[in-house]
């Protein structure tokens, strides 16, 4: 964190305003004053400029502090794209800014929640995982999940559901996820712009990172596809939907049973094909291969089109109201993220700039959502 004594005492030294740093270090005056309020911290560019401009060394300017409570975050990876520092950086300034509102949060705060003991990528642990959580929320070995089922386990699991509305953005496209290991909150950051069976299994991948708090990086990312993949369509689904594969003939008969299956399950073709040949590669059996020409890819993709994203299904139109917005959040995913917000907007009497970094919204829409959340009236969760 910035050493603001140190700080505060060089600007009264030099005669200098928060315009003026904010003019030479080209940023905003808002960003200064976040920085100057230990909101924010200075990426390395610009607190090495800040570092010169008020003529400190790094040990004058920043304190050096426990880092064993960093906000811990996680992305899902798309493809080979490699996730920037600066935008890991601000993935950590809204830990920051949320460990704010964990107080405002109704969960018990005299236990935590439950993870898993020594997670692992083993293909018998990741079973072995699944069923304990379908034994946890009821639900059989072979029967669907249903949304709301994730939605009830992510609520006693210390997880808060943020919903938001990303597009098609290239860092973070389905799913941000934030612990915050002070308190054992997780904050999720769910894109509504995704489509219904992909917006089901990164829930899943999501829930399995709060499960296993302790993985770190690519293998925390690893185990959370693992474990999604094997929530949603379990070995004992996959060993019974192989048996049925192997007796067809032909590529287009089994691609149908597939889709069908698909279909039934709300989940992916491509979650279904994986998983059934995971269960054959361990099992040591030969792989169903529909792969020539892409088959598979381009049968996903079909099918996929065939759908709409969660928000075209959750809203009447879009874009969505502030209070449309408000109560999808509070009522669809039971998440007390914008009571807590409003809450603590309210004690701190903080700025719309504090709901524009945590929302990633832009300034129109971050002013227009501010107001509007102070008329909304939350509803008891």
């Amino acid at each position: 964190m910035l050493n603001i004594k140190n700080i505060e005492q060089k600007i009264e030294m030099l005669g200098l305003s928060q315009a003026e740093i904010a003019k030479s270090l080209d940023v905003t005056r808002e960003t200064v004053s976040q920085w100057f309020k230990n909101n924010k911290f200075p990426r390395p560019g610009k607190l090495l400029k800040l570092a010169q401009l008020l003529k400190l060394s790094f040990n004058e300017i920043v304190i050096k502090e426990d880092r064993s409570n960093e906000p811990v975050v996680a992305f899902r990876k798309k493809g080979r794209h490699n996730i920037s520092e600066d935008y890991i950086e601000e993935a950590k300034d809204k830990g920051y800014l949320l460990n704010s509102l964990v107080q405002y949060l109704p969960f018990d705060n005299l236990s935590l929640p439950p993870s898993l003991k020594e997670p692992n990528l083993d293909y018998e642990y990741i079973q072995d995982a699944a069923r304990a959580v379908r034994k946890e929320i009821c639900k059989s070995n072979d029967s669907k999940i249903e949304f709301t089922d994730l939605i009830n386990f992510f609520n006693k699991h210390h997880a808060v559901l943020i919903p938001v509305f990303w597009g098609n953005k290239k860092n973070h496209e389905n799913a941000l996820h934030v612990f915050l290991p002070r308190s054992m909150t997780t904050w999720i950051y769910l894109n509504l712009d995704s489509k219904i069976h992909d917006f089901k299994f990164w829930m899943s991948h999501e829930l399995g990172h709060v499960k296993s708090p302790d993985l770190k990086g690519d293998e925390a990312e690893d185990f959370a596809d693992l474990f999604a993949g094997a929530l949603l369509f379990n070995s004992e689904l996959a060993q019974e939907e192989y048996i049925q594969l192997r007796r067809l003939t032909n590529e287009p008969s089994q691609l149908s049973r597939i889709m069908e299956v698909a279909e039934n399950l709300v989940v992916s073709p491509l979650t279904v094909y994986y998983e059934i040949n995971k269960y054959a590669r361990h099992d040591g059996k030969q792989k169903i291969n529909l792969e020539t020409d892409k088959l598979i890819y381009k049968a996903n993709t079909n099918f996929q089109n065939k759908y709409s994203t969660i928000a075209n299904k959750l809203f009447s139109a879009l874009p969505a109201t502030s209070k449309e917005y408000f109560s999808v959040t509070t009522e669809v995913f039971k998440s007390p993220f914008f009571k807590a917000l409003k809450d603590y907007l309210i004690k701190e009497r903080k700025s719309v700039g504090f709901v524009q970094t945590i929302l990633s919204l832009s300034p129109v829409d971050a002013q227009t959502l501010y107001e509007d959340l102070f008329q909304w009236p939350a509803i008891s969760l």
